[in-house]
């Protein structure tokens, strides 16, 4: 026998981690109060790529489908940019949720395996209680099934033969037995061993300690009306949103509560405004609180027609960027959607742009958006929502990924910086940041080295020395404080021209 290369060589390879992705920007939702196309508050959104998949769910004659028809029929629109159109549901009127039956399901398996195991049994045996009803087993000729489905098939003709239980396989390969009956009343017990034949709950992960699970039946309820920001905020929980719009029209309270939740939760809500008050500076217009509350992530459009196709056309136009491409970013301003212009006068043209609305109108026959600054600019608060998440989320990978540690010396710190550098370096790429001149009186470090390298980068990283850093940072392994400044590249939206003109 050779003597092992161990003994004189070692090699160990150190695997590279999972990493985080970063949140995706495009993903965006439509919420509606219609219990279609199967959501509704156990199941409370549905996923989408394309338009066909929305009408077999939803109908061609509901909301939902116009609103999906609007998202769509923008070009480009967010699946064209890795996003997804999320149907949300908003529990709008009481919902009564139905009786449910008691379910046992088994531990997921693999069919092989346990079908060769069970063909050298013929005496299987398990107890089941359903319904108060103990089912026993004994003495089941296994031999001769050659799938899990077979299995199934014995085991429901005991078990419904006594109880009316139904045994069936999931498309996961895990065995499920459910209650005829539904309520409070509707039980289930995990498979025990009747201690004779042979056991075969195991095997068949129905047992306790295998995997099996037990939910127990439940009496119907009536669910209450919730609120706009409740039903939000569990949407969010169950998927990352970034961009949002109901289809019912929020009330002018309903609009400050979500505004004020969007703010909170970065994400960029979308709302339709169609009163004449809202084109006035009116202490008592919920468009000017908004404006003066600075809840910028709550973009506010103006309709004559209230018009909400408007708000899911210009959120699927908006949340287009790649910005791991090259003057990706982008403004909402002068683009064309497809949902119907309207025509404005001049003053309500001035007085949109004052408030904060954006509008949709013509211009020499031509559709376009026009945009107003003053709860800033939707592009704005899109990038900077993308640029912080892009931050955190690469700078834990830096961290999650060094398979040994990142030290507290300047080596490591470096480390960071040069993390922090490179992402903000590719929103560069992207159009969002630029070089150019620093304009605020706020610098830190050396003012020269500060200007310059914004002159020159569009940005500028520096980090606190170590040597300043208190020890109680220090024992609790904390960097020192990292500090950075971007300079936004901004959109042209419009030009003064002056022409001299000389016989």
């Amino acid at each position: 026998m050779q003597t092992n290369i161990n003994n004189v060589i070692n090699v160990s390879m150190l695997p590279e981690g999972l990493l985080a992705a970063r949140d995706n920007m495009n993903v965006c939702a439509v919420l509606t109060s219609q219990q279609d196309g199967g959501i509704n508050t156990a199941s409370r959104y549905a996923l989408y790529r394309g338009i066909d998949a929305v009408a077999a769910d939803f109908g061609t004659a509901s909301n939902m489908y116009a609103h999906a028809s609007a998202f769509f029929g923008t070009q480009p629109n967010p699946v064209n940019a890795g996003g997804v159109f999320v149907a949300g549901y908003w529990r709008g009127a009481a919902e009564t949720v139905a009786a449910a039956s008691a379910i046992l399901t088994g531990a997921q398996l693999s069919e092989a395996t346990v079908v060769s195991q069970l063909q050298a049994i013929s005496n299987g045996s398990l107890d089941i209680d359903v319904d108060g009803t103990t089912v026993s087993i004994a003495a089941m000729d296994l031999r001769t099934v050659t799938s899990l489905a077979d299995v199934a098939t014995l085991l429901d003709s005991e078990v419904s033969g006594i109880t009316g239980a139904a045994v069936t396989v999931s498309a996961s390969n895990e065995i499920v037995v459910t209650s005829a009956t539904t309520g409070v009343l509707s039980l289930m017990t995990v498979a025990s061993d009747p201690a004779t034949g042979t056991f075969i709950g195991t095997i068949l992960g129905l047992s306790a300690g295998s995997g099996a699970v037990t939910v127990q039946g439940a009496a119907s309820v009536v669910l209450a009306v919730e609120t706009k920001v409740a039903a939000i905020t569990a949407l969010k929980a169950a998927v990352n949103i970034k961009g949002a719009v109901f289809i019912d029209n929020p009330t002018d309270i309903e609009s400050k509560d979500l505004a004020t939740w969007a703010q909170a939760n970065s994400v960029l809500m979308y709302d339709v405004f169609s009163a004449a008050s809202a084109l006035t500076v009116d202490p008592t217009s919920v468009v000017w609180d908004i404006k003066l509350s600075s809840l910028t992530n709550y973009r506010m459009l103006f309709s004559h027609a209230g018009n909400r196709l408007f708000a899911t056309a210009y959120m699927a136009r908006a949340h287009t960027v790649n910005f791991n491409a090259e003057n990706s970013a982008l403004t909402m301003h002068l683009k064309a959607l497809p949902v119907a212009a309207e025509s404005y006068s001049q003053t309500e043209i001035a007085n949109a742009k004052m408030v904060g609305l954006d509008i949709y109108t013509t211009i020499k026959n031509t559709p376009i958006v026009l945009t107003s600054g003053a709860n800033d600019f939707q592009d704005n608060r899109y990038n900077i929502i993308a640029f912080i998440d892009a931050v955190q989320t690469d700078m834990y990978n830096l961290l999650k990924l060094t398979s040994t540690k990142i030290p507290q010396t300047q080596r490591g710190v470096n480390q960071l910086i040069d993390q922090g550098v490179k992402t903000t370096r590719g929103f560069v790429r992207a159009g969002v940041f630029a070089a150019g001149s620093w304009s605020s009186p706020d610098y830190f470090g050396d003012r020269a080295t500060f200007e310059r390298n914004i002159l020159t980068n569009g940005f500028y990283w520096i980090a606190g020395k170590l040597a300043d850093q208190p020890q109680a940072d220090r024992q609790a392994r904390k960097s020192p404080t990292l500090q950075a400044a971007v300079k936004n590249a901004g959109a042209i939206h419009s030009a003064d021209i002056i022409v001299n003109f000389n016989l």
